[in-house]
């Protein structure tokens, strides 16, 4: 099945579009129509959409997944009357990456009303989406190795977190008393390899499920990056993920202190334990080939 993907610029829409090809017989082929303002050089994106709409038409897809953003106008979304002839070449999937986020469920209705496609998925978790159907992200599993690296970090976090977010609030205190080693995340390029080799350096990673506007919770693709990591899962309480994964399979906290106590509380036997349960749970459930496979069943 060949599938084209239409899309924004960010490195996490990217592993998306490679976790497709990392098990589809027919590679995928992306079209970028915005790029980074502090980049000019990434990829010149195409800015038309009657030439959106030829490339596409070219490539004679079986389906089109379409992953734009809520805001930002024009610049990080196409129009409706675009994203209606998208859906008359192939059938069209909107794949959505914070469905939980209030701000999505406007645009999530308005493409709705408009019939702009055949199934909208929102890739968070967040059973409450006013999607068609509720997944999470595909994971490009390729460079996660059966043994990995030496897991000489003991509690680590590889992303992205602004200078005073929710995010940072939990993440560094930790960092600044040494309890857990972060790196930092590249917005776009091709830094996912590095992104897994710290991944699985890690016996546990700690992840911060907030969505994008800090108003609720959502499961990461970090989530199950741990998982096929090999790594056990610190997880924050208020998320959704035990709808995805069983608690006996990660670790909580509430917030940074209590993450601080839970850290120093964990032996690297019960951390190795966690990590083998949630690694073994995500092989047998979420390849990126059935999570595809189920969006496409629902077409």
């Amino acid at each position: 099945m060949k599938a084209v993907f239409v899309t924004t610029f960010p490195n996490d829409v990217a592993n998306v579009v490679a976790a497709w090809d990392c098990w589809s017989e027919i590679k995928s082929e992306r079209i970028i129509f915005s790029r980074p303002p502090t980049r000019p050089d990434f990829r010149q994106p195409i800015n038309r959409d009657t030439d959106i709409l030829r490339c596409v038409e070219t490539a004679l897809p079986d389906v089109i997944f379409y992953i734009g953003a809520a805001g930002g106008g024009r610049m990080y979304q196409l129009g409706i009357e675009t994203l209606q002839a998208l859906r008359e070449i192939a059938p069209s999937i909107n794949l959505v990456f914070d469905g939980g986020d209030r701000p999505w469920h406007t645009l999530i209705e308005e493409y709705r009303r408009c019939k702009c496609f055949d199934l909208q998925v929102t890739i968070d978790g967040c059973l409450d989406s006013p999607v068609d159907f509720v997944t999470i992200a595909p994971v490009d599993t390729r460079l996660f190795t059966e043994e990995g690296s030496v897991k000489d970090i003991f509690c680590g976090i590889s992303g992205n977190i602004g200078p005073n977010d929710q995010r940072s609030k939990i993440i560094n205190p930790l960092i600044q008393t040494g309890l857990v080693k972060m790196r930092m995340r590249d917005v776009v390029g091709e830094g996912f390899p590095e992104h897994v080799a710290f991944m699985q350096r890690c016996q546990m990673i700690i992840n911060t499920s907030y969505v994008g506007s800090g108003k609720g919770h959502h499961v990461k693709q970090r989530v199950f990056e741990t998982g096929f990591a090999g790594a056990a899962l610190l997880e924050c309480v208020d998320a959704p993920t035990h709808h995805w994964i069983p608690p006996t399979h990660f670790f909580t906290y509430e917030n940074s202190e209590h993450a601080s106590k839970v850290i120093k509380s964990l032996g690297a036997e019960e951390v190795a334990e966690k990590g083998r349960m949630l690694q073994e749970h995500v092989r047998s459930h979420y390849t990126p080939q059935q999570v595809y496979g189920a969006m496409l069943d629902r077409l």
